[in-house]
């Protein structure tokens, strides 16, 4: 890697007659005033007129001097040898890092409820890299990989199994990862990287359960009617353009038991099972559910109409209630 230090170009450095890495520094020519041969002067000694006179006067004698002096000359820096800089945390269902773990953090929290269930874990080299080692909780030499991407539990060519369960145990763990120039851990050994981490599984809570939206069936097909898959809202029914015999499916997020559909003054349906229906249904010859019946005509009377729609995490309205739907229409013949 080639660097040039005066000048801003992109890996080199400039070196004049001091250490490489360091800005040139011109000294004086040996008719300079004594004084000014070394910046110990404090600037509170010169009056403001003085300064700017001073400055041209040393820039007039210094400045063929500094052209015979600094000559830019290119040096290479050669890489300080293989290196792991950091490790990151792969999904290893998708072979890709997992979001916030590209590179894992020091003292990082993994918490298993939030994460992919299939893990695996990276080493990220620089350098020309043999091999590198890796170092799990108290084994020193968990295991060594020969081939890049360097993987904590093995790969195909960058297909990552998942590693064992016992990888990441909830508790603190400790993994060291260690460049090798050498295949099989051999060679000289580079820089590595130590990384702590604490792995939890956090309660999981129930997921929110609700009704996402509202279906118009055609009870003779037990079929969605077309343009009413889901009913928009403020939707109009002109009776006289829909099939004869309707109901109206509620669907669901998961995890819902039941669905209590109030269709105000009293009425109301609790359906125990999916397909959860206003009208209720039944199950066909070979006992599957959704053989719609028809509503009552008192349901799409013309006028405006309002039910609310209320999802359960059990059986019978039992349990938590979820998120509610109320959907107000019109119907007209």
């Amino acid at each position: 890697m080639e660097r040039r230090q005066a000048g801003v170009m992109a890996g080199r450095y400039t070196v004049g007659d001091r250490a490489a890495g360091t800005a040139p520094r011109l000294g004086p020519p040996a008719s300079f005033p004594a004084a000014f041969k070394e910046s110990t002067m404090p600037s509170s000694f010169l009056s403001p007129l003085a300064r700017p006179a001073l400055a041209l006067l040393a820039l007039g004698l210094s400045s063929s001097l500094a052209a015979a002096q600094v000559q830019t000359q290119s040096i290479v820096v050669n890489p300080a040898g293989p290196a792991v800089v950091s490790l990151t945390l792969i999904d290893a269902d998708t072979n890709r890092p997992v979001p916030g773990y590209d590179p894992i953090a020091p003292a990082a929290t993994l918490d298993l409820s939030r994460l992919p269930r299939n893990l695996n874990l990276r080493a990220n080299t620089a350098g020309q890299v043999g091999s590198v080692r890796f170092g799990l909780d108290r084994q020193s030499s968990f295991r060594v990989e020969n081939s890049a991407p360097y993987a904590l539990c093995a790969d195909q060519g960058g297909d990552y199994p998942a590693c064992p369960a016992s990888v990441f145990t909830p508790g603190a763990h400790q993994i060291t990862a260690t460049a090798h120039a050498a295949a099989g851990g051999g060679g000289a050994a580079g820089a590595g990287v130590l990384v702590n981490f604490t792995v939890v599984r956090s309660a999981q809570q129930a997921p929110a359960i609700a009704v996402n939206s509202l279906t118009l069936i055609d009870a003779d097909t037990d079929r969605p009617v077309p343009g009413f898959d889901p009913i928009p809202a403020g939707a109009r029914l002109r009776l006289s353009a829909l099939p004869r015999h309707l109901n109206v499916r509620a669907n669901v997020s998961g995890g819902v038991g039941s669905v209590r559909f109030d269709l105000g003054g009293g009425k109301t349906t609790l359906e125990n099972e999916a397909p959860f229906a206003l009208c209720v249904d039944g199950r066909d010859r070979q006992g599957k559910k959704g053989n719609y019946y028809a509503c009552d005509r008192s349901v799409f009377a013309p006028g405006e109409r309002r039910i609310v729609v209320t999802p359960f995490a059990k059986m019978f309205g039992g349990g938590a209630a979820g998120t509610a739907l109320t959907w107000t229409f019109t119907v007209e013949r």
